[in-house]
Order: C-alpha cells, then structure tokens, then sequence
C-alpha cells in the first residue's frame, strides 16, 4: 500500500474517535466522516507499519444515518467529528463505545438533547497573522492550520457575535502577539467574558471600549499572558481590562463566580442534566456527611448541600477553594468547608478523626484517578462512591481498581454533553461491597 492509491471500500465500523475502519489487502485502514456499512473509495494519506489513513474522496453507498452537516467546515475543521450523522445514531454510537470500554458493566442509554446545537458556552478561537491579514478560526485535525469560520453551529449564538465582532474589528497591528481570543457565556445570568492570550499586551483600550458599548451582555475583558512554547492556551500572568476577572454562573439555581481559569461543564442545559443523575445515584439523606473530592470551585458540593447534613470539599488549587468558599457563601450556604490539602493527607487526617462519610463525589480530569487516590477514596470507607467521567477508557480502568478495594459499579449512565462530537460523560455508581 503507498500514499495517494485510491481504494473502494466498506467501512465495517467506528472507532471510539469516530474514524471508520476499513480492511483493504490486508491493510487496516483508519476514515474519517464516514459512518459504518457505507460502501466508499479512499485516497490513502499515510502509511504506517500495520495500517493506514486514508481521506473519503466518495460515499458510493450512504448509511441511512448519514445526513448533510449543518456546517460548511464540518469536515475540515478539527471539532466536530459527527455532523455527518443523525442524532439518534451519535447516542446509539456513543452507547456502544462506553459499553465497549467496560462491557461487564451496565451501561444505560445516553441522556441526549433536543436540539443538539448551540449548546457551547466556550469557545477558544486561535489567532494568526498570514499576508498582513488576520486568520481566526479552528484547528485543522491534527494540524496548526486554522480553518477559517464564519460561525460555529455548536457554539451559543452570542458567542459567535462576540466572534464576528472580533473579526470584523481586530487588525494586524492589534493582533500582533495574540495567540488567542476565549469567549464565555452564560445564558442564565446573560453574561459574557472575553479573555485576550497573548505574548504582549497592545493599546486595546479603544477595542475594549467599543465592545462593551455594543454589547451590553460583556462584563469581563482580561489579558492573559503567555509566552509558554507549548499548547497550553492559558498562561499565569493576567491583567482585567474591563469588569472583573470572573463572570456569574449557574448551577441548580445556585450562582456561581466562575473564573476564566475555572473548570466550568461546556454545555449548560446538559450539566444539570448530569449532576441531577449524579444525586439520583447518590441517594442522599439529611443525616450524611458528603466528601466533594477534587472539588474544583465546589459546583457538586453546592448541588448536595441542601440534602445532607454536611459537605466537606477537598482540593489543592489554592485558588480553587478560595473559589469554592466564596460561592458558597454568595448562596448563603452554611453546611460546607473547604480545605486545601493533597488527597492522601485529608484520607489519613479523617481516618485518625474517625469521622464517618457517606458518600464521596469525584470529577477527575480525562487522565482519570491514580490508584493512590483510589486508595484514598477507599481509606474514607463511603457507602458509595460517584464518580463523573469524561473520559469512558480512564473510567473502565478506575471501575477495574476501585473493585479492587471494595466498591462494585452498580450502573453507568452516559450523558451527552458533547454533541456532534465523539465525547461522552458518565455517572457512574459504586456501591461499597458489604
């Protein structure tokens, strides 16, 4: 097989990040934008040891669940892998890969949208400079290149106003340095905030003005400066330009400060719809102590405090539980602390108290929990455990370790949070083995 052959083909299913899988000679041979059993040709892009990629050049056989993408980059742009497929096959598709990843588990069906469009309340546009003109967009898939875009068909409309305007406004000179424009908005409070990255501040003042004069929803301008050589968007110097560094948020009613550096569910409507399964799992009562572990900002926590007795939140961003208590206290809520300790500190701290916990809440990052956090969890000796997982390979992998120590997954219940897209979340329930 050699780059550039031209291939007809049938694509005889997806992978988990939503590449179709071709067997052509012998060759594997990874797709994207096609669906499974569609009858296609290729053009080969690169060839590796054992398989290949290949590009769709046709769909000679559609899927009856392929559909035209709403969006004209769809299958250039790097964000949406599934615009190509009817909605209700994306939740069967995301179904089956959770169940996939742990098929001894009890993997419900994903809890989808009704519209599932303009659910994104943060966007990160890159910025470049080619020909003296300003290049705003996406990333290209597995490239550097910006796609250029009008709007995004994922994003809330304001923020693809908040886009336009920048567009139309930002030239090569105020350009200059900026790596990238983040725009958040909440729809609840209509509050927006627009966070400008970059390895120089310029004389934006005028800008900054006339932004907030057309756009009455901004209540947040900041600088941020980043001269890291790596991919990470945000750096650690920052400077308000206009408003505070953080907008209003919320979350069950409760509000919350949220940070530009604040983690913060990208999907507003489907974040309760999240948490709520992540209380149904809990069964809580007025009597228990509740453990908010890596707790961010403490949004799980607020969401418990009105149904137990006490939570106490765990985290070791310092800044992270300033966060935390501050919210907690906007909401006039008394039944919460807040500490900044490592994990394995508070476990051994509580253990040596014999403080007795009911359930523990855990929201790791993708790369999910190591097992000294497991153990962690395990030394807290909860009746359950509830664990948010935006990552359904981590999440077998700590199902596997917490079975280990104890605690057997009751169910797993997807939510779709991340539509259009191959992402998934999930709740799942550990109850403790009596």
């Amino acid at each position: 097989m050699k780059k550039n052959e031209v291939y007809t083909t049938q694509i005889l299913d997806l992978t988990n990040m939503a590449y179709g899988v071709a067997r052509i000679d012998g060759w594997v041979v990874f797709v994207p934008n096609v669906l499974a059993q569609e009858e296609v040709k290729v053009g080969i892009t690169k060839v590796c040891k054992k398989y290949a990629y290949a590009r769709l050049i046709e769909v000679i056989k559609p899927s009856p669940d392929r559909i035209e993408p709403v969006c004209p980059v769809a299958k250039t742009c790097g964000g949406c892998q599934l615009q190509h497929m009817r909605y209700p096959a994306q939740l069967a598709y995301k179904q089956k890969m959770v169940q996939d990843w742990m098929p001894e588990q009890e993997v419900r069906y994903p809890l989808g949208m009704n519209t599932p469009y303009a659910y994104r309340n943060k966007a990160q546009f890159p910025i470049q400079i080619h020909s003296d003109k300003v290049v705003m967009g996406f990333y290209r898939l597995h490239s550097n290149d910006i796609v250029p875009i009008q709007r995004c068909a994922i994003q809330d409309p304001v923020i693809n106003d908040l886009y336009e305007w920048f567009q139309q406004h930002l030239t090569p000179r105020l350009a200059q340095g900026l790596r990238h424009i983040y725009i958040r908005y909440c729809s609840s409070t209509h509050q927006s905030q627009i966070v400008l990255i970059g390895q120089q501040k310029n004389d934006w003042e005028p800008l900054v003005k006339d932004c907030v004069a057309t756009f009455d929803h901004v209540a947040s301008i900041v600088y941020n400066r980043n001269t890291r050589k790596d991919n990470v968007i945000l750096g650690e110097e920052y400077e308000v330009l206009y408003g505070k560094p953080y907008i209003l948020a919320t979350c069950f009613e409760n509000q919350v400060r949220l940070h530009f550096k604040a983690f913060f569910q990208v999907n507003s409507m489907q974040m309760e719809v999240l948490y709520q399964q992540a209380l149904q799992a809990a069964c809580l009562d007025p009597s228990m102590t509740v453990i908010d572990l890596y707790a961010g900002t403490g949004t799980i926590g607020m969401m418990a405090a009105s149904y137990v007795k006490q939570v106490i939140g765990v985290e070791i961003v310092p800044e992270a539980v300033e966060n935390a208590k501050e919210n907690y206290a906007l909401n006039d809520l008394h039944n919460g602390s807040y500490y900044c300790m490592d994990a394995s500190q508070f476990a051994h701290a509580m253990k040596e108290q014999k403080q007795n916990v009911d359930v523990v809440f855990v929201d790791p990052p993708r790369k999910g929990m190591n097992k000294q956090g497991i153990e962690d969890i395990a030394k807290l000796d909860p009746q359950r455990v509830i664990y948010v997982s935006c990552n359904p390979k981590t999440l077998a992998r700590d199902i596997q370790s917490f079975a280990q120590v104890g605690y057997d997954c009751q169910y797993v219940q997807p939510v779709d949070l991340f539509c259009q897209t191959n992402g998934i979340e999930c709740v799942a329930k550990l109850e403790k083995i009596d």
